[in-house]
């Protein structure tokens, strides 16, 4: 028999050419609920209702990618049994896949708001309440296309700028949120668009909370000018103890 192959060496290569893919995808992933949150709070700005439905299709292809990457990842650990610090950074890819796909879900909501199918028996928001939504989806769709530059570069500063701008963002959502009550209080005829606004308002907020959460991973990593291969294993690393 001719000689053993170099498992090590070749399952090293291997395991960094599939872990790279996976990072691929899941920026591009990224990309798609990007689209998803800027086409979803146009909608309910404008109340678009072809806008509307065009998230509601593309929800599908969100989904697809949330399975893709969970088999892929199950898959990668299955061939190539990682040793623990390997496991981590694939299962943290996974996490912030998951962060991706409720971001898709909150783009969601706000679609079938358009569409009448939220079940709250609103309508159109008036000037005002657009407006405010248009503000709050500017920040929170912001903070998610610098989350995506992040997690593609894999660079703790961007990251850190998308953790700084959630305080902005729950700030603006607050005084959003008490204009909104005002103006349901002034006239109790606006209560029914007040509460699904509220509703919308809550999602663009919940989607800069999402977008932190990945950003926190990348800011772990600290070494953005690396190869995706060898910062995402960092990501969930200890810091080495103190001199």
């Amino acid at each position: 028999m001719g000689e053993a192959p170099d498992i090590e060496g070749h399952t090293s290569r291997a395991f960094d050419d599939e872990l790279s893919g996976l990072h691929v995808r899941v920026v591009e992933m990224g990309g798609l609920v990007l689209l998803q949150v800027q086409e979803a709070a146009a909608a309910y700005a404008d109340w678009d209702h072809a806008a509307a439905r065009r998230v509601l299709e593309r929800e599908r292809t969100v989904n697809a990618f949330d399975a893709e990457v969970d088999e892929r990842a199950l898959g990668l650990i299955a061939r190539r049994q990682p040793m623990a610090s390997d496991l981590r950074t694939v299962i943290a890819l996974a996490k912030v896949v998951t962060e991706f796909e409720r971001i898709g879900d909150e783009a969601k909501k706000v679609a079938l708001t358009v569409l009448g199918r939220a079940g709250r028996g609103g309508g159109r928001p008036g000037f005002a309440t657009a407006r405010d939504a248009r503000h709050l989806a500017r920040l929170a769709v912001n903070m998610v296309r610098l989350t995506l530059e992040a997690l593609d570069r894999l660079d703790p500063q961007v990251a850190a700028q998308v953790v700084s701008l959630d305080r902005e963002l729950d700030d603006e959502y607050t005084d959003g949120l008490r204009r909104l009550m005002t103006r349901a209080m002034e006239d109790s005829r606006n209560f029914a668009v007040a509460l699904e606004a509220a509703f919308v308002l809550k999602s663009m907020e919940r989607v800069g909370d999402h977008a932190r959460n990945v950003a926190r991973h990348v800011g772990t990593l600290g070494m953005g000018r690396q190869s995706p291969a060898i910062a995402l294993r960092a990501l969930l690393e200890p810091p080495p103890p103190a001199a």
